[in-house]
């Protein structure tokens, strides 16, 4: 997925429009979507309402050890219901993050959708959760050794 022309357009001419985060959380413990944004008035998205609740997501690189980088959404514990829908669930939940301009919030500019969350950690004032937006070690590319003797033509 791509920004949009007016989103580049607004950076070229050094004036960039404002933009929101939205998060939406999917537990199988929980019957519907728990939505929110880091904008400070909330903000309707393609008829969705997201509150406002504080949050920060932060992104790590790949590493030696961790091949493939994660994600971490800490939110600030506004709402109970986020760190007890992650704890009752069956299934890992899934977390879909996307950008908005403020100007037109029903045009996505960039999204992660379908990402897991494979663990979260809580307390009175704040929820945090791994965000992985795609196992990459179970793509076919990633889980063959190319050696000699498997792939001779590529050395």
């Amino acid at each position: 997925m791509s920004v949009t022309d007016a989103f580049i357009e607004a950076a070229w001419r050094g004036e960039p429009s404002p933009v929101a985060q939205l998060v939406t959380l999917r537990a199988d413990s929980h019957p519907e979507a728990i939505r929110a944004t880091d904008w400070p008035d909330g903000i309707v998205s393609n008829g969705e309402t997201y509150p406002f609740y504080p949050f920060q997501l932060a992104w790590a690189g790949a590493s030696k050890d961790q091949s493939f980088g994660e994600g971490r959404l800490t939110v600030q514990n506004v709402d109970r219901r986020i760190e007890q829908a992650c704890d009752a669930a069956n299934d890992p939940p899934e977390i879909d993050l996307q950008l908005v301009r403020i100007e037109d919030p029903d045009v996505v500019e960039n999204a992660i959708l379908g990402a897991k969350v494979p663990s979260v950690q809580g307390d009175s004032s704040r929820v945090a959760a791994v965000i992985r937006p795609r196992d990459f070690n179970e793509e076919p590319a990633c889980a063959v050794s190319y050696t000699p003797s498997t792939v001779p033509g590529a050395f």
